[in-house]
């Protein structure tokens, strides 16, 4: 179910998702937001815009696309395909608003030695080219690149996974939705969808 952090963890963790790697001493996690036709991962979850060029390293990104592997290979046991944003708008339009892309794309051919990945993809049209290359999870640098797009084309078909862990551990793409508890209007969708696929992919 969803959790109040603000009740749960007090805000001594930016989500539930580095809650639960503490508290199993997991640091090399990723929150995947999925659904059958394809699925987003922010690098940073839950940190100040002003924070997220510090996000931005090789490690980060390798550790995603092992997790997206195991994720693929191990538990649906299918092939997938992986793009990555890049982090300014025009991907730093050839430096004129940002260089970050120029790192992203050495990191992008040393992991395309392991692992099928593309990019970086400008970021205004990576729902684009997710359709047109056929992507099976799109990589953004922080949360609202990358999620806002997504939940406006799936709503609440579509589950929380986090990645990286030595369990499945599943909630709901939503929060707590405080203002309508007890008006019989919360959609039960994202819920339901949860419990089909640990039913499915649970041993």
């Amino acid at each position: 179910m969803p959790i109040d952090k603000s009740q749960f963890t007090k805000f001594t963790y930016p989500g539930v998702t580095e809650y639960i790697g503490k508290k199993f001493n997991i640091f090399n996690i990723n929150m995947l937001i999925y659904n059958e036709k394809f699925s987003v991962l922010p690098i940073s979850t839950h940190v100040p815009i002003n924070s997220i060029s510090k996000s931005v390293s090789f490690n980060k990104l390798y550790t995603a696309c092992k997790n997206i592997n195991f994720f693929y290979t191990r538990i649906l046991k299918k092939k997938f395909k992986i793009g990555v944003l890049g982090l300014n708008p025009h991907n730093g339009d050839k430096g004129f608003v940002g260089n970050e892309e120029k790192l992203i794309n050495r990191w992008i051919r040393r992991l395309k030695k392991k692992y099928p990945v593309s990019g970086p993809i400008s970021p205004d049209t990576s729902f684009i080219y997710q359709k047109k290359k056929k992507i099976d999870v799109l990589i953004g640098w922080y949360h609202d690149q990358i999620i806002t797009t997504f939940k406006t084309l799936f709503g609440f078909n579509a589950i929380n996974i986090t990645l990286g862990l030595p369990f499945l551990r599943v909630s709901p793409d939503h929060g707590t939705a405080k203002d309508i508890i007890g008006k019989n209007l919360a959609s039960t969708d994202s819920f339901i969808k949860g419990l089909k696929f640990l039913f499915k992919y649970s041993v």
